[in-house]
């Protein structure tokens, strides 16, 4: 909180009126920094959850994973958006098949539904039985019970409050 304490002569009204100025410029430029700084710190985090994310799904037998990218989008009105893509960021974040994630036409993610993500009412369909197969880039055919939602979009969504009274009290200090 910044104190302009004034008295009523010309002088001193120009000398509070420049201060505030000053002021509501380093306010925008403060905000600006903000507004990057945890857009980026939730990208590094999603990112690094898609990667364990990714390494699990490995480590169970799939290994005909794409990797997800996470990057921070600018966009219009000093807006930053936190993208997640790849083939198989969908299917990393809402999960694969009823092996894993309880029934056809449900959602083990809270937005899933909502966003039209329910087990086996993507893609083609496969998500329905308890195992199905696919062919990989050399035409080898890979047997899999999908993947759990391992939600790592929603998982840094929810830790944007934790970030941002952090990186508040850095930047707004200064």
């Amino acid at each position: 909180m910044k104190t302009i304490k004034i008295s009523l002569c010309a002088a001193d009204i120009d000398r509070a009126l420049k201060e505030l100025s000053d002021y509501k410029k380093s306010l925008a430029e403060k905000t600006e920094i903000f507004r990057k700084r945890v857009a980026e710190e939730l990208k590094d985090y999603a990112k690094q959850l898609f990667d364990a994310a990714e390494e699990d799904i490995i480590s169970g037998g799939n290994d005909g994973l794409e990797p997800v990218d996470v990057k921070v989008e600018e966009r219009e009105g000093g807006l930053s958006v936190v993208l997640a893509s790849g083939p198989d960021a969908v299917f990393i974040e809402f999960g694969a098949g009823v092996y894993h994630n309880g029934a056809a036409g449900s959602s083990p993610h809270p937005k899933g539904r909502e966003f039209g993500y329910t087990i086996g009412g993507y893609g083609k369909g496969f998500g329905k039985r308890k195992a199905w197969g696919y062919r990989d880039k050399s035409g080898q055919l890979i047997v899999t019970r999908g993947t759990e939602a391992m939600m790592p979009m929603l998982n840094a969504a929810d830790r944007c409050a934790e970030i941002a009274a952090r990186i508040a009290r850095e930047v707004f200090a200064e």
